[in-house]
């Protein structure tokens, strides 16, 4: 089961309720203030005060480090904006004149006073009033300049720079709550309103004392502690340069909470968990502007209590918002794999010689032939987001949608046949991860697909033949975040034993009538996709693994000051990393300088074409059809027998035969009457002598082809023409070298050419038409 305050830590973000940070250091009020033990530790002459009036008396002593307690004073609500600053006075004494210049000055032992004064988190700057007089204004001046010179840079995380910047207190506006004034005679802490009682001056000499001691330390260039600090100019912050360079910065208090382990509300307190509350340094890079509503919105905790299950405190956290180091930093590296998902369908064309009918088309892998540059908007990753949190992002990823087709319909007036084709091609990659992990994932689907119909007519109904394939292509590779060395974030990845990202194409649907899929497409598809994501791979992993300080690798800002160590990724795809103060030294930490190898570029691979073309293959009769001549026109009662050999050396087998041809009464058409309905037409022998019989048989026999046969009477035409439909289904055989007969015993038209229309549909073989396009057999009727 994972800890609570693991969980709590997974949902920070950079996230204020409009707007983000860019990024933000989080350091408990524990690992402050054990800090500035270790400041004092170094550097004992912190401790000292010295200062002394004649008039109002002295002060001198010696501190213990101070204590910070972020968010106010014990007891009170937490403040998001401010935070007490406590001396500790380890031994010394306050001399207060006595009233009369004969009586002994009075001694107060500062042993155990604490003087807590506050600090406003939300003052950045000491302001320089215009209209204060030019001896104020040249005071305020050099507070302000020597603020923003030595301590205001954004980036230095430095222990000494959080020191001078909190003693910069308000020395005039003590926290008499959080403050301790001695002792009582009867050894209970003493309170302000007892101290002034005894020392009615105090009021106001203690605070003036303390001021003009602050006031005199300034005015030589140092802190209210009493050191001069010489830190490096801004470029020299950090040697190692930051991949964003902090550019604002502001300070806020974030407190810890955590019901499930009684923490319903942030505490102020010294000890677990007001300890645990934090000091944010929020952060914008490279000039952006730092949001409007400044207050954080993050649901979680930046620090942790040690886990149930054996997981360490955690005291610091830095933290990368997922806008800064996905959106600006790692996924425009990945944006080549984008172009490599594309499979690009090219408009289809058709062509016909004599009877035979061609389509052609063309596709390209990785490239759309409009969007070249890897680096084009148009291969941005798209955010995802969770609708309960719509400002963070839960994923990426980035989709194309291309369609093809014939248009208009091709033709082939040789034999009527017809031609369409519809072809898509759809891809999406997916850049994910799942929280409290430290890698990443990027997946692609690519799905390439076209639908091919052969027909004798342009509304494509009834096709003879088709061909529908479905290509998919699928691959995924890894980036793990393996460390932070040195302020470096490692990353590595992986892509499989081959490193082709297990990339895999696969015919996912394949539907064939005749027609057939065009030779090697889908290896040809494969690759071509396994070459170009294979290169982009080794361009990434150079990129990501070798020592490119300032180009592949990211930086982390305050690599001087703190060790990095624990990164994961948290739910929005912010960038979580363990942050500890280095033990402080006398002199700047050295670091390496950095290496100015640039970042490789993703190979841009021009747009190829692959031509791709499938016959139309128009299904012709199996029998040889013609009709018994010589046949006279404008007959009342005659033979006309509309004959199919078999010539080949196969049986022929058919499931359904059909006939059809014009009858008009006036005599314009094959066959004559007065009325023509099915019921009109009686199956029978050839040699009835009333007309309009009709039978369809086989062999030399004159044995019935089929089980069923009918006649179906279609609708007038505008000449006045009827067109008559003969028909037989069920199973019929046609041996090598016999035939099967449609015979008709009626009345013919006026001498003329008729035509008759035959249509064959045999047993479905896989693969093959069902059926021919329609025969036609000219009849001519003689005078």
């Amino acid at each position: 089961m994972t800890d609570s305050d693991v969980l709590l830590r997974l949902k920070t973000s950079c996230a204020t309720a409009h707007d983000h940070y860019d990024q933000i250091v989080a350091v408990s009020q524990k690992i402050i203030n054990d800090s500035f033990d270790g400041l004092y530790d170094r550097y004992p002459e912190y401790g000292t005060v010295d200062f002394s009036n004649k008039r109002i008396g002295s002060i001198k002593g010696s501190l213990y480090s101070p204590r910070l307690l972020l968010g106010g004073g014990l007891g009170a609500d937490l403040s998001l904006t401010s935070a007490l600053y406590i001396m500790r006075f380890k031994d010394g004494n306050l001399t207060i004149p006595a009233d009369d210049d004969d009586d002994p000055d009075h001694v107060e032992p500062l042993a155990g006073w604490n003087l807590a004064v506050t600090i406003d988190l939300k003052t950045q700057s000491v302001v320089v009033d215009p209209n204060a007089d030019p001896d104020e204004q040249a005071r305020q001046q050099a507070m302000w300049d020597f603020m923003h010179d030595k301590f205001d840079i954004p980036g230095d995380y430095s222990i000494e720079r959080l020191f001078a910047k909190l003693a910069d207190a308000h020395w005039k506006d003590f926290d008499f709550t959080n403050s301790q004034f001695g002792f009582n005679g009867d050894g209970s802490n003493r309170s302000w309103g007892q101290l002034i009682k005894q020392y009615p001056f105090l009021e106001t000499d203690l605070q003036i004392m303390l001021s003009h001691w602050a006031l005199v330390q300034e005015q030589n260039g140092l802190t209210t502690t009493g050191i001069k600090f010489t830190l490096p100019p801004p470029e020299k912050i950090d040697p190692l340069k930051p991949t964003f360079q902090p550019t604002a910065m502001i300070h806020q208090v974030y407190g810890y909470s955590n019901a499930s382990k009684g923490v319903p509300k942030p505490v102020i307190s010294y000890e677990t968990p007001g300890d645990l509350n934090s000091l944010l340094y929020c952060e914008m890079v490279s000039n952006h502007d730092l949001p409007a509503d400044k207050q954080l919105a993050s649901t979680g905790n930046f620090t942790s209590q040690a886990s149930s299950i054996g997981g360490p405190r955690i005291d610091g956290t830095f933290t990368l918002s997922h806008q800064l180091f996905l959106q600006s930093f790692l996924l425009p590296m990945l944006q080549a794999f984008n172009k490599t998902s594309i499979i690009y369908p090219m408009p289809a064309s058709f062509s016909y010689d004599g009877g035979n009918s061609t389509i052609y088309w063309n596709y390209a892998i990785g490239n759309d032939q409009v969007h070249q540059a890897v680096t084009d908007d148009f291969f941005t990753f798209t955010p995802v987001y969770n609708p309960a949190t719509p400002s963070d992002a839960t994923a990426y990823k980035f989709t194309t949608n291309y369609t093809s087709s014939l248009s208009p319909h091709g033709r082939n007036p040789n034999n009527g046949v017809y031609g369409s084709f519809d072809a898509t091609g759809t891809s999406q990659v997916d850049f994910k991860w799942n929280p409290g992990q430290a890698r990443f994932s990027l997946s692609g689907l690519s799905v390439y697909k076209y639908d091919s119909y052969w027909a004798d007519n342009n509304d494509m109904q009834r096709p003879f033949g088709w061909l529908k394939d479905t290509y998919e292509c699928s691959w995924s590779f890894d980036i793990n975040i393996d460390s932070i060395d040195d302020g470096v974030l490692q990353l590595s990845v992986n892509a499989g034993v081959n490193n082709d990202c297990s990339a895999k194409v696969a015919l996912t649907r394949h539907e064939q009538q005749q027609s057939q899929t065009p030779e090697g497409q889908k290896e040809g598809i494969q690759n071509e996709i396994v070459r170009q994501i294979s290169d982009h791979i080794k361009t990434l992993q150079k990129n990501l693994s070798e020592k490119f300080m300032t180009s592949a690798k990211f930086v982390y800002p305050g690599n001087g000051t703190f060790n990095f160590s624990a990164p994961s990724v948290g739910n929005t795809g912010e960038i979580l990393a363990v942050i500890e103060y280095k033990p402080v030294e006398p002199a700047k930490i050295k670091v390496p300088s950095p290496t100015r190898a640039q970042m490789g570029s993703m190979r841009q691979f021009p747009f190829a074409s692959v031509p791709v073309s499938i016959p139309g293959i128009a299904p012709t009769p199996k029998l040889d059809w013609s009709y018994n001549k010589p046949l006279k026109g404008a007959q009342k009662d005659i033979e006309i027998l509309i004959q199919g050999k078999n010539n080949s050396a196969l049986v022929v087998s058919l499931t359904d035969i059909a006939f059809t041809l014009n009858s008009e009464p006036n005599g314009r058409a094959l066959v004559t009457g007065e009325n023509f309905s099915a019921s009109d037409w009686v199956i029978g022998s050839p040699d009835e002598t009333k007309p309009n019989v009709f039978q369809i048989v086989t062999g030399d026999n004159s044995a019935a082809a089929f089980k069923s046969v009918k006649v179906d009477v279609g609708e007038e035409a505008s000449d006045g023409s009827t067109p008559l439909t003969f028909s037989g289904t069920g199973s019929a055989s046609v041996a090598p070298n016999s035939s099967i007969t449609l015979a008709l015993f009626t009345g013919t038209g006026v001498p003329n050419t008729y035509i008759v229309s035959i249509t064959e549909t045999w047993p479905p073989v896989d693969g093959n038409a069902t059926r021919n396009l329609p025969e036609t057999v000219a009849v001519i009727l003689s005078p």
